[in-house]
């Protein structure tokens, strides 16, 4: 009891200490900013949204609770330069004095923001409390009244050919393309009759007219050269044209004349491959140049160092054709996807020849450092065992001549493991290599060269070996991927990403050079037979991964989405069975003397970012993931089972440490910890403190199931009459550190509910402490 009175007493002295601080520096007359309400009739429009434009904001509160910035600077003495002044007045944050012009300008800033949305006789109407002492307490009152609704809209231009191309249909489309389009459908109207008389959707509509135009030859329009006329007579009803204003060019002598606009073609094409932006001039004097495909290629400084087809295959800007903006944003995609290069800047000049006006393009691009070296060091803690990582690796940017990337990686950890004293050393060493190979293009036999450029693919190959050695035994890893990256060429252009990953053939070898007579003794016959004997992995796999995340618009809610399915092992049981190949004594075929596997794995990941304000976001996330053996395989590969717990799972738990289901833990070791059903659900509430630095509370839900019922696994498979019952629950706090380029974070995770207690042990809340009900993670970048 007396212990819950001292935690009451220090909350409620922290309270009195914060209210004399807000106040202390608002002089006389002055009243601080404490709270403002938004108050509107038009439900269509959220509060909180609106608050955006507002020209005076409170002090922000951490998690939406508390001024703790301002009551840091509070803390600070009035008429002092001592170091601890200086630190908290650093920290804190000044209180925000309440500007009765700023108010009025909000006002003013909120009804315009509604009659742009349609609501013409919109009216706000601000108001200021400050009965409370020293604080003010504003409200904005909004009407919106009826809107204004577009009754007839028109769209004609005196240019046939113009008008044509405004009116363009959409081409037909697979579901398969529409379903992974994502740049914006520009064939479908935005303004309709029955609209409200919404200047966003007006512009929008300017917009696509003017994309459509630029995609179709007229390189010299732009949106201003749209309007409308709008008659708004009747009651709360708009008549409205489109309407196109002429080219207007500036002649030498000051004068503006009004022209009709005009299709542009590209006259040539030019590509300079050491554009140096320091001597913009340089490269006119370079006297090695070559035709290829109708295009000009001026070499510089470093020679031919880029084959010109290479280089031509890049290009999607065609000589004699009309300009087409599209191709002009996949040209610049193209070459941004070279790692040979570092910036690619597009110039085009103007002329006119036999009435007709051309572009002659000038793309000009900078080359990159050849090669790379880098270097990681990482630190590990998995369930109170503390160990270390590094890697090195070396990057060659432009192996071939054509902007392959070629790297190498080499790894090496150790980690100081404990509670095994009878195994002798109690260590891990882990040492491992990586090569690999990409081609700035799709490479695959009798494939047209207009297929390649059309569909702007990667090719990977990948070679890697790996060897982990632990007390009980030594495993290797062999393994090799030829796959293909490739992207929507345009997503960048429209704030968007979308990532396909496609993986023609995977194959990984695991073997054991040495595995302790003991520790086999002691694994249940299936755990034996399917996690440790050499095995053979052949597999095909596509994942997909969109997100809307854009780092120029901060402020806008984000989402991803994360698909994958794996195929294992199909192509090679159907050989066998064509072949009529032998099976082994367990039933199974066998690729050079070892079983392989045959299985599906499906994942889905869900991740969503809500802003509240500058400082406060909230972001949800959401995973499922599923691995069925079948045919040749009785069990999912151990390297192919999912685990839970760790920094970016339920973070009560050390990674690997929870589940499967409510497996006792009297069972619980490294290798039945690991199931084939993952699900995940997570929410964090983050706020900025200051400088770097950002909170973040937490809680998380999940665990992991087998498909099937196993010995060594005793109620770790899934079974929809307990699985509910079996979801673990956990909360925490995290420690933020975001340098823009780099985010590190600490999270201190604790148990609420665990799956694998009995009874009401399971409730973890009801024994907090900092022994077995914790535990902690460090991280690089957020863990969603």
């Amino acid at each position: 009891m007396y212990s819950y009175l001292r935690y009451l007493f220090y909350v409620l002295s922290f309270v009195l200490l914060a209210s004399c601080s807000a106040t202390k520096f608002v002089g006389e007359g002055e009243y601080l900013l404490d709270r403002t309400i938004i108050k509107s009739d038009n439900k269509q429009y959220e509060s909180h949204n609106l608050k955006t434009y507002l020209h005076q904001q409170p002090n922000l509160k951490a998690f939406g609770l508390v001024k703790w910035q301002l009551y840091v600077y509070g803390w600070s003495a009035k008429n002092s330069d001592s170091r601890l002044n200086k630190v908290l007045r650093k920290i804190g944050e000044p209180p925000v004095i309440m500007d009765v012009s700023l108010v009025e300008r909000s006002a003013d800033e909120l009804e315009r923001f509604f009659v742009n949305k349609g609501y013409m006789n919109c009216v706000v109407k601000p108001s200021i409390d400050t009965s409370r002492r020293k604080k003010a307490i504003v409200s904005y009152n909004i009407t919106s009244n009826e809107p204004y609704v577009i009754e007839n809209y028109t769209m004609r231009f005196d240019n046939h050919e113009m008008d044509s191309i405004a009116h363009l249909k959409a081409p037909q489309r697979s579901r398969l393309e529409q379903a992974f389009r994502l740049s914006p459908e520009e064939y479908t109207p935005v303004v309709k009759e029955g609209n409200l008389f919404d200047r966003d959707l007006l512009d929008k509509e300017r917009a696509r007219i003017t994309s459509l135009l630029r995609r179709n030859g007229y390189y010299a329009f732009d949106r201003e050269n749209i309007g409308y006329l709008a008659d708004t007579s009747a009651l709360n009803r708009v008549s409205l044209s489109m309407v196109m204003y002429p080219y207007r060019r500036v002649n030498p002598d000051g004068t503006v004349s009004e022209l009709p606009h005009r299709p542009y073609f590209i006259k040539d094409v030019t590509i300079v491959t050491d554009y140096d932006p320091l001597q913009p001039n340089s490269w006119l004097a370079s006297s090695d140049s070559l035709r290829q495909d109708g295009v000009t290629i001026i070499y510089g400084r470093n020679g031919r160092s880029l084959r010109p087809n290479v280089l031509t295959g890049k290009n999607y800007l065609i000589p004699g054709g009309r300009f087409n903006e599209r191709r002009l944003d996949r040209t610049y995609t193209a070459f941004a996807s070279m790692s040979a290069l570092r910036n690619m800047d597009i110039r085009f000049n103007t002329v006119e020849e036999n009435d007709t006006m051309k572009l002659a393009a000038v793309l000009m691009a900078t080359p990159a450092k050849l090669h790379g070296f880098g270097a990681d060091i990482e630190g590990t803690n998995s369930a109170g065992d503390f160990g270390a990582a590094v890697g090195l690796h070396y990057r060659h940017r432009n192996l071939f001549r054509g902007s392959e990337m070629f790297s190498v990686r080499i790894r090496g950890a150790y980690e100081a493991l404990t509670g095994m004293p009878e195994l002798g050393d109690n260590n891990y060493w882990e040492l491992g290599g990586e090569m690999s190979l990409s081609f700035p293009k799709f490479l695959f036999p009798f494939v047209k060269e207009t297929f390649r450029k059309r569909i702007s693919a990667s090719t990977d190959f990948r070679l890697s070996y790996n060897r982990q050695t632990r007390p009980e035994y030594e495993r290797a890893i062999l393994s090799g991927r030829w796959g293909y990256n490739w992207q929507n060429p345009l997503a960048s252009a429209v704030g968007y990403s979308g990532r396909h990953t496609f993986n023609l053939l995977d194959i990984d070898y695991l073997f054991l050079p040495r595995i302790s007579s003991a520790f086999l003794d002691s694994l249940p016959d299936v755990t034996r037979q399917y996690n440790y004997v050499d095995q053979f992995i052949v597999s095909t796999g596509y994942s997909y991964y969109f997100n809307n995340y854009n780092p120029q618009y901060r402020r806008r809610n984000t989402h991803s989405l994360r698909a994958s399915v794996e195929l294992a092992g199909n192509t090679l049981h159907y050989i066998s069975r064509l072949l009529n190949a032998p099976k082994n004594s367990a039933g199974k075929y066998e690729l050079f003397g070892i079983s392989f596997s045959e299985y599906v794995k499906l994942d889905l990941d869900f991740s969503k970012g809500i802003v509240l304000d500058n400082r406060n976001r909230f972001a949800l996330h959401l995973a499922f993931g599923t691995a069925v053996p079948y045919g040749n395989a009785d069990k999912i590969p151990f390297e192919r089972r999912y685990f839970s717990g760790g920094a970016n799972s339920v973070r009560g738990w050390a990674v690997r440490s929870l589940g499967p289901g409510s497996m006792s833990k009297d069972m619980a070791n490294f290798i039945t910890q690991a199931g084939d059903i993952r699900l995940d659900a997570n929410i964090e509430y983050r706020t900025k403190l200051f400088w770097v630095m950002e909170l973040a509370l937490f809680g998380d839900a999940g665990n992991i199931w087998t498909i099937r019922q196993y010995d060594e696994q005793r109620y770790g498979s899934f079974d929809f009459t307990r699985f509910y019952k079996e979801i673990a629950f956990s909360y925490g706090l995290g420690l933020r550190f975001d340098f823009d380029f780099v985010l590190f974070r600490f999270d201190v995770g604790f148990k609420a509910y665990d799956p694998q207690e009995t009874g009401m042990a399971r409730w973890a809340l009801s024994r907090f402490n900092f022994t077995d009900n914790f535990a902690w993670h460090f991280g690089v970048g957020y863990p969603f």
